[in-house]
């Protein structure tokens, strides 16, 4: 087919100012979406270059290391197979139809490219963030092997294998970059205005796809009321920054304090104790009420740091998160959502006032501020089971975290008076009078030697004399 072009009407791509694919548009749930099949150069074009130090609205923190994975897998695989990539964008696009069936259309979508900075990735960040490290690569290791090659040719004008070689690497390089202009990648791109419409996508994408932490679950399910009170809980100043987003437990070097499921747990637990649950009337009663959980939360937090002073300390960055999880119970996610249901019972259950409940915590502080070595009240006045000796953390178990907030609240509401007294010191280890002394002297082993010999030639005597008397 020739395509006749009048002078006069044609203008390069780079100064038009939409940008156009050929699109199928179809319907998604309540969304309209665009398929596209684009080659990984276009792609990096579509969405700006992900970073791994900013987490993107309505999507999970990226992990570099994964990202340069998929780099290396495509560069090093011509048989390269990914599944599509999902991107979000408002309702900026121009749709030209070509050909109609009931429930498609193909044809020609466009959008103004002023707008580029209106397309997301929903789904897919680290392949798009291993595009872009495939390609700066590729670029860097293309422009290495054509100076390598030049240095051959320079200094060995006579070995004509060494030159061949260096041409054999630049081509297989450019055959790895070529694949970013002549393959394609299966692209989605959903149409929406609503930012939590697209948390919850990215949830429902990634929940069914495999699961996802309960930590990136609570940010991203709005379905449940707890949950869209996480954003507002995270704004207390004792959280900030100090809170881990993606992962459900805390490791031994994290900066964070806390992980978000446990804040999660802590919002439930000041709605319905320790052990309650959030049902499905519950989520439809409170909705609306997400500031008023928020609220009844942040008091808890409000309350460890007028009350507990290493968590005063976290919050002023006098102590780190890790110095805490490593000599006192303070530091530990499970004990922390303990004294929450110890605080629910108090408040709610028990109705004590705010200055009852602060009381008994600035008691207790003293005790937490360190291990259960064997002086501690929790060696000494809880069960044996509940912490092992010298740890900074109760038994993980939950029916033994039940039994320590029970525990912790019957001493409130007895007002037992180990827990007003001040903590004893740790034991000091007894100094072993026999350290140091050598029990097994260096010896010499000639005699046991000689000794050993003289048994063997006795032995053999006997059964020489005996073979004589017969």
């Amino acid at each position: 087919m020739d395509i006749q072009v009048q002078p006069s009407t044609f203008t390069p791509s780079a100064y038009q100012t939409d940008q156009q694919f050929f699109a199928t548009k179809y319907q998604q749930g309540t969304r309209s979406v665009y398929g596209l099949a684009s080659t990984p150069g276009e792609l990096v074009g579509l969405v700006p270059r992900p970073d791994p130090a900013v987490p993107t609205e309505g999507n999970r923190r990226i992990n570099a290391s994964h990202a340069e994975a998929f780099a290396r897998y495509f560069i090093e695989n011509e048989s390269w197979v990914i599944p599509g990539i999902i991107l979000r964008a408002v309702n900026m696009f121009h749709f030209e139809p070509m050909q109609e069936i009931p429930s498609a259309a193909f044809g020609v979508m466009s959008y103004p490219k002023r707008r580029q900075g209106d397309i997301h990735i929903l789904d897919g960040q680290h392949r798009i963030l291993g595009f872009f490290m495939a390609l700066d690569k590729l670029d860097a290791d293309i422009e290495k092997a054509r100076s390598y090659k030049a240095t051959v040719r320079r200094t060995m004008p006579d070995d004509k294998r060494a030159e061949l070689d260096a041409q054999k690497e630049i081509d297989r390089l450019e055959r790895a970059r070529d694949r970013f202009y002549n393959q394609r990648v299966a692209v989605e791109i959903q149409v929406t205005d609503d930012i939590d419409e697209a948390k919850q996508m990215f949830f429902d994408i990634a929940e069914n796809a495999l699961g996802i932490t309960a930590s990136t679950r609570a940010r991203f399910d709005s379905r449940k009321i707890v949950n869209r009170a996480l954003p507002m809980v995270l704004e207390h100043p004792l959280l900030l920054n100090r809170v881990d987003l993606d992962k459900d437990r805390v490791q031994k070097n994290s900066p964070f304090w806390i992980p978000a499921s446990k804040v999660v747990e802590i919002i439930r637990t000041m709605r319905k104790g320790f052990e309650g649950r959030v049902s499905r009337k519950d989520n439809e009663a409170w909705k609306g009420e997400e500031a008023a959980i928020a609220r009844e939360t942040n008091e808890f937090f409000d309350l460890l740091v007028k009350t507990m002073p290493p968590v005063n300390a976290l919050l002023h960055s006098q102590i780190t998160a890790g110095q805490m999880r490593d000599t006192m119970l303070l530091g530990g996610q499970t004990f922390i959502r303990i004294l929450a249901g110890v605080y629910y019972e108090l408040r709610k259950d028990r109705k004590w006032s705010t200055k009852q409940v602060e009381e008994f915590f600035a008691a207790l502080g003293p005790h937490a501020s360190g291990r259960a070595h064997a002086n501690s009240i929790w060696k000494r006045h809880a069960p044996d089971h509940l912490f092992n000796l010298n740890g900074v953390g109760p038994s993980g178990r939950r029916a033994d975290s039940v039994e320590l907030m029970n525990l912790i609240t019957d001493w409130a509401i007895t007002r037992a008076p180990f827990v007003y007294s001040a903590p004893e010191p740790a034991p000091v280890a007894e100094e072993d009078p026999d350290e140091g002394i050598d029990f097994a002297p260096s010896h010499s082993t000639k005699q046991l030697e000689l000794e050993l010999e003289r048994e063997n030639a006795e032995v053999a005597q006997e059964s020489k004399d005996r073979l004589n008397a017969k």
